[in-house]
């Protein structure tokens, strides 16, 4: 099962960004900004001062290199006369799960060129075609290109750049670890209504920080157009989180019959540990608590009837053999309810015993 993400058909994220337009006439040696960011409506600002909110443009400001801020995102960045800069953020919980890109233009003495940079260090493809991994620059006929980064483990990035002769395009891209599998087995349940799927990851800033994990699979199962939603997550120390990421105590819990999705965010795939094997036991008992249970008494003859109705004047629709147990469904007088065999079926409390 693939997980896809907005914008894109497997595990990526689409960021457009055009560079082709150099400002010039009425702009002078004026820098332009944009800044785009997922969520949007974050506060803008520039050397701590306050410029707006995302989405952001301005084609009005100072060339240099201000700090931006927005979001959790803090970085200095190049403004250079006459071009745009383009920011495109996605603000996951923490950097590991956040993605996004910084793309400037830079005068060269050496003709058009692109400089990527990555973090961490992925593969770059320009036009379907890899160039290697990051960093890397590349010598680049003026023109508009597709720039894709790709490392295993994490979510790639596809990019439309336009390249301008005589300038360095320079991208600076942040990769967010996908803190899904590509196929999630499912593990044992103790419930047919609890599907349990493995998360697990041999990914040591994943398996370090449960917490954080919990959190980035929350943020990105919220942009997803899987139609898998996880009702719970449960990490290899037992602990057990919602679906907005806040530590669940079991208590807190009441019986339901509706379906849910947990994922199981561990080290080893393929199976639980024990910790996480209690709480998941725990979590179904308390989600799906058993039916009690109705024990057939001695009757003297190996059988007890078993009747259509509470009360000896109803039908007899079959026999119950002594010893047997049968799902408590109710009680009405003197007579229990039970499943027998698919059916409602009554029989005396003289010979049977609900446990």
């Amino acid at each position: 099962m693939l997980r896809k993400f907005r914008g894109l058909i497997i595990f990526g994220i689409v960021a457009v960004l055009v560079f082709a337009v150099f400002l010039s006439g009425a702009v002078g040696k004026k820098a332009a900004l944009s800044v785009s960011s997922d969520p949007a409506g974050q506060k803008v600002l520039l050397n701590n001062q306050e410029v707006g909110t995302t989405p952001y443009l301005s084609d009005q400001l100072e060339s240099g290199n201000p700090v931006l801020n927005f979001g959790n995102f803090t970085q200095k960045i190049r403004l250079t006369a006459g071009a745009l800069t383009v920011v495109d953020w996605i603000l996951g919980p923490s950097e590991t799960f956040s993605a996004g890109q910084v793309a400037w233009f830079s005068e060269s003495s050496t003709g058009s060129e692109l400089v990527v940079i990555t973090r961490p260090v992925a593969e770059v493809f320009l036009n379907g075609e890899s160039l290697g991994d990051s960093p890397l620059s590349k010598p680049l006929s003026e023109g508009e290109y597709d720039l894709e980064l790709k490392k295993d483990g994490y979510f790639p990035r596809k990019i439309k750049i336009a390249v301008k002769e005589g300038f360095r395009l320079n991208v600076s891209v942040n990769l967010a670890i996908n803190p899904f599998p590509a196929d999630p087995k499912k593990l044992t349940s103790p419930n047919p209504n609890l599907t349990v799927l493995d998360l697990s990851s041999s990914s040591s800033l994943l398996a370090a920080d449960p917490v954080s994990w919990v959190a980035g699979a929350v943020f990105w199962m919220a942009r997803g157009d899987d139609p898998t939603t996880y009702n719970f997550f449960l990490t290899a120390e037992g602990k057990l989180y919602d679906s907005t990421g806040s530590e669940v105590s079991l208590s807190s819990l009441s019986q339901i019959s509706e379906k849910r999705t947990l994922g199981y965010l561990g080290e080893t795939s393929g199976s639980l540990s024990s910790a996480a094997s209690s709480s998941l036991a725990a979590l179904s008992a308390r989600l799906y608590p058993a039916a009690p249970k109705v024990l057939i008494l001695d009757t003297g003859i190996g059988y007890l009837k078993v009747r259509s109705g509470p009360g000896k004047n109803y039908g007899q629709i079959g026999q119950a053999t002594v010893g047997s147990r049968y799902t408590y469904l109710g009680e009405q007088g003197d007579w229990y309810k039970i499943d027998f065999q698919g059916k409602e079926g009554w029989v005396s409390k003289d010979y049977a015993r609900k446990l």
